[in-house]
Parts: structure tokens; C-alpha cells; sequence
């Protein structure tokens, strides 16, 4: 079966809004919510890469991706992913909190819940400028695909807003 990495984007995408949605009312739905934001990102920092021609390696991590996506070497400008330290650090957390879901431990997940917004918006920028704002070719993305993800980081984005204002209340 052969699956077009933008659909497979465009379902990380919708996946990551339904887990976002869950979140705020459902614990259980952060760690696939954290899955879907890195899944997203990879999935997009590898087609973006790919239409520039870019060398990739055969099993990069999500880390390595976006300081690759970030990198005018690997990613001309405007295609450039515009990352300060402190988005990749944002990100590295999200990344870190995924992992830890990914590989259990025997006394379970503990997540610090505040400090997984930051990155899930870091997540949502990247995909949006990857694949909305700055395709490397446009013709990658088409018009459905884009509307899909379009709304679904839009969904996204308003539960980490409201996840940040419930996290700052109590």
C-alpha cells in the first residue's frame, strides 16, 4: 500500500486536533497528542527536505529533522524553518515527554504539563510554515490537503491556548 506522505500529513495533522481536543478533559489522550505533534513535524521536516533535494538520512530523528529544517545549508531561505533556541528547546521537551510514552518505563508516565504548550505550538508553526506558508513547491501540497491541515493545526492551536489558560489557573 502506498500512502503520499502529504496525506499521511494531513491525518498526523487531524489525529493530533482530535488527541488536542481530548486533552484538556481526558489525561490519557497527552501522550498520543505528543505523538501526533512529533509524527506531524517529522512527516513535514522530511517532505520539505525531500522537495529540496536534501540528503536525509535513513532513520533521522525528530530532533535531528528540525535542526536540519532550521539549517539554510540544508533548507534554502525562505524554506528555512525560523527557529530561536528557545522553539527547539520548546520541542525538545515535547520530544522527550513522547519518548517517554514510547518507551514505558515500569512505574508509568509523568508528564509536567506546563511545560508541553510551548512546544505543541512550536509543532503547529512548523508544519504551518513548512507545508502552508513556505512549501518548498508549491504544487506538493493541494488545495484539500491544505485546507485539512490547515483547519486541524487551527484546532490545535485552540486547545493548547486553552490548555495554557487552565494550566495558568491552577
Amino acid at each position: 500500500m502506498a500512502i503520499p506522505l502529504i496525506q499521511q500529513i494531513e491525518e498526523a495533522a487531524r489525529f493530533t486536533a482530535v488527541h488536542a481536543a481530548l486533552a484538556p478533559e481526558d489525561e490519557s489522550s497527552v501522550p498520543w497528542l505528543l505523538t501526533g505533534a512529533v509524527l506531524m513535524v517529522q512527516q513535514s521536516a522530511t517532505l520539505a527536505l525531500a522537495e529540496a533535494g536534501a540528503e536525509l538520512p535513513a532513520m533521522p530523528g525528530p530532533g535531528e529533522l528540525v535542526a536540519r529544517i532550521a539549517n539554510a545549508d540544508c533548507l534554502a531561505q525562505p524554506y528555512t524553518a525560523p527557529m530561536k533556541p528557545e522553539h527547539h528547546r520548546a520541542f525538545d521537551t515535547v520530544i522527550a515527554a513522547r519518548n517517554s510514552f514510547m518507551h514505558p518505563k515500569p512505574d508509568g508516565l509523568a508528564l509536567e504539563a506546563a511545560s508541553l504548550p510551548a512546544g505543541l505550538q512550536v509543532s503547529v508553526d512548523l508544519v504551518r510554515h513548512l507545508i502552508l506558508t513556505q512549501p518548498v513547491r508549491p504544487s506538493m501540497v493541494g488545495d484539500a490537503h491544505a485546507a485539512s491541515i490547515r483547519h486541524s493545526l487551527e484546532l490545535v492551536e485552540t486547545s493548547v491556548d486553552f490548555w495554557k489558560t487552565v494550566i495558568r489557573a491552577a
